[in-house]
Formats: structure tokens, C-alpha cells, sequence
């Protein structure tokens, strides 16, 4: 038994849910309709800009390799729309209920007015960890990576030894993977949360591998990663995927006085 060799996992196109959620992150909550907040997570579809993302991401999947041994999707319609859309060659996809959304729980399609409002103290622990942070009967990054992606690599480890495998997911499901695969500090968590350099876009890819891209030799555990994102030419209006260098991880170890750095880092707060 081991780990897939290459594993691609992809975000989903933008879908109706996106462009509501940014409408009121600016100042617009007219989407919000009574209509549109009884709408199950599970049943948004794409938008026409969220199937152009889908093309141009499975066309890129298409150029790195023509096919792959599994093919997973979560089983929400958004992921299921920007898989059919990516048109991979002779695909058979297999839905995974493990790779579904993040649950938002009672705020989810609610405005953040109303999550203000209705949810105070809640809210504050949004702003103040986003790790650990639950949403009211909902779930955390954490709970996502200890009950789900934990689940997800188990699987894969008995079922996809040495396999190129391509899944189609969510944001935060990413986040949570990547969490766990990279063994990430709850420090180095938040940063990436907090910066536009790490923001899973529509439809970005990441590319992780046990092969190192220069030499060839393959390795236990992933120790590489690469990301590719459709972007769009102001230019040309056309997508393109823009691709960054490889990069290379392995799980961290702490000495004593490592762990005392980290602490003193944290200021008294009495």
C-alpha cells in the first residue's frame, strides 16, 4: 500500500453562491433574496464565467497528462458541473461525499449583517482564529482535516498506490488538505489564510507529487507542490492558466528550544 504518486486536486468554477457571498462582501446584499438563502449549499450551479475557469483548467489538466487511474468529485452539483466541464479524455468519475464543502452551518447564505447581529461572540472567534473557528452547528478547518481529510488519505493510501489521481472539490476541503499534507504550524496556517499569495481561487489546481520534478526519484510521502489558477488577459479576455515554480516540503520537527521561540513569540495576556 502507498500514497498516489501525483495527485491534482481542483477547486470548483465560480458558482451562483460566489457571486452572491461577493456581491454582499460589497456592500450589496440584493441577492439575498428569500429564494435564494433556502437554496441548499449542495445545489448551486457554475456561473458562465465558472464554466469558462472548468475549460481552461481541464484544458491544462489535459497538457500535463491525457489520463489519469481515479477520477474523484464531491457529489455537490458546482463540483459535478466543473468536472463534466473539464472534459477530461475517458474519465469515470467517482463521487465522494468526503470531499464536499466545509459545512457553514445556521450562517450559511446568510448576510454578514445578520451573522453580526445574530451571532456576536461568534463572529468575534472568526476574526480571531480561523483554524479552530466553528460556525454556529457548523464545521472548522480543523474538524474538516482531523474527520475528513484524514479519512480521505486513508483511502487513497489502501486504493491508489502509486496512481495518478485528479479531485474535484472545495475551497476550504483544500485548505484542510493542505493543512495535513504539509504538516502545517497552526502559525503557518493562519498566515496563508490571511494572505492573497495562498488564496484558492476558482478553479485553482494544486499539484501535489512524491516524484522530485528535477531528478525523477519518487519518495514516500508528497514532497512536492506546484499551483496553477486560471487567470484572465485584460488583454485578450481570454483564460489562461498561470503556473508557479515547484516547490518542495517535508514534515517539520521541533526541539525544545524551538518550542520555547514559539511561545515567546505569544505575548502574556495577563
Amino acid at each position: 500500500m502507498g500514497m498516489p504518486l501525483d495527485m491534482y486536486v481542483i477547486r470548483h468554477g465560480e458558482s451562483e453562491a460566489n457571486v452572491i457571498i461577493t456581491a454582499g462582501e460589497n456592500g450589496d446584499n440584493s441577492l439575498y433574496t428569500q429564494d435564494n438563502v433556502t437554496v441548499p449549499d449542495r445545489s448551486w450551479r457554475l456561473t458562465a464565467t465558472g464554466r469558462k475557469q472548468a475549460d481552461c483548467i481541464g484544458r491544462w489538466l489535459v497538457e500535463q497528462q491525457q489520463l489519469f487511474d481515479r477520477y474523484l468529485v464531491s457529489p455537490y452539483v458546482r463540483t459535478r458541473e466543473t468536472a463534466a466541464t473539464m472534459a477530461l479524455p475517458k474519465a469515470k468519475w467517482e463521487e465522494n461525499r468526503v470531499l464536499r464543502e466545509r459545512s457553514w452551518g445556521e450562517i450559511n447564505t446568510i448576510t454578514k449583517d445578520d451573522f453580526r447581529s445574530n451571532y456576536p461572540r461568534n463572529w468575534q472567534f472568526k476574526a480571531n482564529d480561523p483554524l479552530y473557528w466553528r460556525p454556529p452547528a457548523g464545521e472548522s478547518i480543523a474538524d474538516v482535516a482531523e474527520n475528513r481529510v484524514h479519512n480521505l488519505l486513508t483511502s487513497l493510501d489502501r486504493k491508489s498506490d502509486a496512481q495518478s489521481v485528479v479531485m474535484v472539490s472545495h475551497g476550504d476541503l483544500m485548505l484542510a488538505l493542505m493543512l495535513v499534507l504539509e504538516d502545517l504550524s497552526d502559525e503557518e496556517f493562519m498566515h496563508r489564510a490571511a494572505s492573497d499569495d495562498w488564496k484558492i481561487t476558482n478553479c485553482t489546481c494544486l499539484h501535489y507529487s512524491r516524484r522530485d520534478p528535477s531528478t525523477g526519484r519518487t519518495y514516500k510521502r508528497f514532497r512536492w507542490e506546484q499551483t496553477a489558477r486560471p487567470v484572465l488577459n485584460a488583454q485578450s479576455g481570454k483564460w489562461e492558466v498561470a503556473v508557479s515554480d515547484w516547490r518542495s516540503f517535508k514534515k517539520p520537527t521541533l526541539s525544545n528550544g524551538d518550542l520555547v521561540d514559539v511561545v515567546h513569540a505569544v505575548d502574556p495576556h495577563l
